[in-house]
């Protein structure tokens, strides 16, 4: 059985931050600018196309920017998940799923505290934690599967670097 290290977390914390700064989020973002561009009647509006690219584009880096905080934020949850899912040899999927999990989890939880703290400064979407959870956990799901290198329906070996890979 092999074991679960520091830097397998934070190779994974790697992938997942990829996959949300530069897939997930922006796609979770056009889909929430395209409904309010449409919901609002945008429709034969130019101007309010050139204002919802800019916010598009402007919500896209600052969420890349966040996102590093929310990485340093999980990555001992994630080392210890791993950790747990490696003594019990757990399934591939286990660790997808548990991962992802962990991962929508803990963005809702960091959105709730900032939402708690800055209430006063700013009024946020009503599904705001639950697009930033969705989005998180699918991120952490595709980096999981595609980090992970085990054997198809056996035991999980997350993930495996190079130096293991010669021995």
């Amino acid at each position: 059985m092999r074991t679960w290290t520091a830097g397998d977390a934070v190779e994974l914390v790697e992938r997942s931050w990829v996959w949300m700064a530069f897939v997930t989020t922006p796609v979770t973002i056009t889909l929430g600018i395209g409904w309010s561009f449409l919901a609002d009647g945008g429709i034969g509006r130019p101007e309010g196309l050139a204002a919802l690219a800019l916010t598009a584009f402007l919500l896209a880096v600052v969420a890349g920017l966040v996102t590093v905080g929310g990485g340093i934020v999980a990555l001992p949850c994630t080392y210890a998940l791993g950790w747990a899912l490696a003594r019990i040899s757990a399934r591939r999927g286990v660790h997808v799923v548990a991962h992802a999990l962990l991962a929508g989890g803990l963005a809702a939880l960091c959105i709730w505290l900032l939402e708690t703290y800055w209430s006063h400064a700013w009024a946020p979407l009503p599904a705001l934690r639950l697009l930033i959870a969705v989005s998180a956990a699918a991120a952490a799901a595709i980096a999981t599967w595609r980090t992970d290198r085990g054997d198809r329906g056996g035991a999980a070996t997350l993930p495996r670097s190079r130096a293991d890979e010669r021995s």
